[in-house]
C-alpha cells in the first residue's frame, strides 16, 4: 500500500503562519498566501476585508491540493467581519463555505496534500483603498 504521509511516528511539524495583507488590491487578481509547497496539512484559514465605500463581492480563498481546486467563498461580506474556510459536505469543490464559525475548534485540521498552494481575491467594481487580509495555519511532514 502507498504512503499518503509521513511517517506514522512524526507528527506534522507546526510551521510560521502564512499572510498577507494587501492594500488597495486589484478588483478579481488573486494573491498568494502560501506558495506552492510540498507535504502540508492546512490547519485553519482566515480571511477578512475592510472597505471604505464600495462593498466587494464575493470573497475568496482558493486552495490549490494535489492539482485540485477548492474556493472558499462568501457572497456580500461584512466589512472587517473574521471569515473561516469551512467544510461544505453538500456542495462542489467550487462552492465551499467561508463562514464566521470558527471550524478549527471542532476539527483537528482543513484539509492536507502533496502540493498546496493557498490564494486570495476579491471582486468589485470600483478598486479603493482597503486591506484584504489572510492567514493560513499549516504543518508540514
Amino acid at each position: 500500500m502507498p504512503k499518503t504521509h509521513g511517517p506514522p511516528h512524526l507528527p506534522p511539524v507546526h510551521q510560521p503562519d502564512a499572510a498577507i495583507s494587501q492594500v488597495n488590491p486589484v478588483s478579481a487578481q488573486y494573491y498568494t498566501v502560501l506558495d506552492t509547497t510540498p507535504n502540508v496539512r492546512i490547519i485553519s484559514i482566515h480571511a477578512k476585508i475592510t472597505w471604505a465605500v464600495t462593498q466587494p463581492t464575493p470573497l475568496e480563498v482558493r486552495v490549490t491540493i494535489d492539482g485540485n481546486l477548492i474556493t472558499y467563498a462568501v457572497t456580500n461580506p461584512v466589512s472587517g467581519t473574521d471569515y473561516h474556510a469551512q467544510v461544505t459536505p453538500g456542495a462542489s469543490e467550487a462552492s465551499q463555505t467561508l463562514g464566521t464559525t470558527n471550524p478549527a475548534l471542532y476539527r483537528p485540521f482543513l484539509c492536507e496534500g502533496r502540493s498546496v498552494k493557498v490564494e486570495v481575491r476579491i471582486t468589485w467594481a470600483v478598486t479603493q483603498p482597503t486591506p484584504l487580509a489572510c492567514r493560513v495555519k499549516y504543518a508540514k511532514w
